[in-house]
């Protein structure tokens, strides 16, 4: 498809609004590539999603994020939604405040490096993550994560890491456990726990790397189950799972499966893709792996 027109969709709040400033350095750039383009701009939570569907439908086959994690879960849910994924590739700019997906692959949010990528057209199939109607490409979060991701949402004067870590100090605070009956391909997991992290890449959170070994072609999800701890045991695991090295800890177990059942007598704090979304049963929900659904750019 690289004779195709290409579709840039551009969410000028992310980085904090850094990304809306290197739209003029993006046009630039493409012209010099000699790119036959067409960008839009998101407007609000959620429009990715209907831009890529209309794109896809006006027989657009190459859509690019220029974002972070959340401007890509927009588009790999629009290309899911179209129906036509088999036709789509897609790609990514990493402008956002976490670019977590891109590290898999390390990408280069250097607009000029990202566009030669982008030029060079090389694809790869990667896995997609499915929970109800909705999807997500990187990673999904159960309990203190999911909470941090939520007061991570309201810090407006950090970004990245920085801005993670803060809220993962505002979350210590109010520590509770969760609980619920948790399904995967191996057996029952049914005991009190921090959180669930599943993993589609190997990162979350803007450079936590939870589930180090995850692979995104594998038609495996990677869960990081952490048990229950208190808030000592919390601060020192935390700069072990920055660099993958909490794997050892006495609390920490990894899975893998392809499904993932949930029942909980209360509803959970979740999130994916730095995504807050709203499940239509918050109590019990399946998480599953879709293998090898959509074409992905890469270096």
């Amino acid at each position: 498809m690289r004779d195709k027109k290409w579709f840039f969709i551009v969410n000028p709040t992310a980085g904090r609004g850094r990304t809306g400033k290197k739209i003029n350095e993006l046009v630039t750039s493409l012209n010099q590539h000699k790119f036959d383009f067409e960008i839009e701009l998101t407007k609000s939570p959620g429009h990715g999603t209907k831009l890529t569907k209309d794109a896809i439908l006006n027989g657009s086959h190459n859509i690019i994020a220029v974002g972070g994690d959340g401007t890509l879960n927009e588009i790999v849910n629009g290309v899911m939604l179209s129906g036509k994924a088999d036709e789509v590739c897609i790609g990514c700019v990493p402008e956002g405040g976490g670019n977590d997906f891109s590290t898999n692959f390390h990408l280069s949010s250097n607009i000029n490096k990202a566009v030669n990528t982008l030029q060079k057209y090389k694809k790869q199939k990667v896995d997609i993550g499915k929970i109800e109607d909705k999807y997500f490409i990187n990673s999904l979060g159960i309990g203190f994560d999911a909470r941090v991701a939520i007061i991570s949402n309201r810090i407006k004067h950090l970004n990245g890491l920085p801005r993670y870590l803060a809220a993962v100090l505002k979350a210590l605070i109010s520590l509770k456990m969760f609980k619920a009956e948790i399904k995967i391909d191996t057996g029952i997991i049914n005991e009190p726990f921090l959180l669930l992290s599943v993993g589609n890449g190997q990162s979350a959170g803007g450079g936590f790397l939870l589930t180090p070994e995850a692979r995104v072609d594998d038609g495996l999800l990677d869960i990081c189950f952490i048990s229950t701890v208190n808030r000592r045991r919390v601060l020192k695991l935390l700069p072990s799972a920055i660099k993958g090295k909490h794997l050892k800890e006495p609390e920490v177990v990894i899975h893998q499966t392809r499904k993932i059942e949930i029942s909980s007598d209360k509803a959970l704090p979740l999130y994916f893709d730095g995504e807050l979304p709203t499940l239509k049963d918050q109590f019990n929900f399946t998480i599953e792996i879709l293998p090898n659904r959509i074409d992905f750019i890469v270096n």
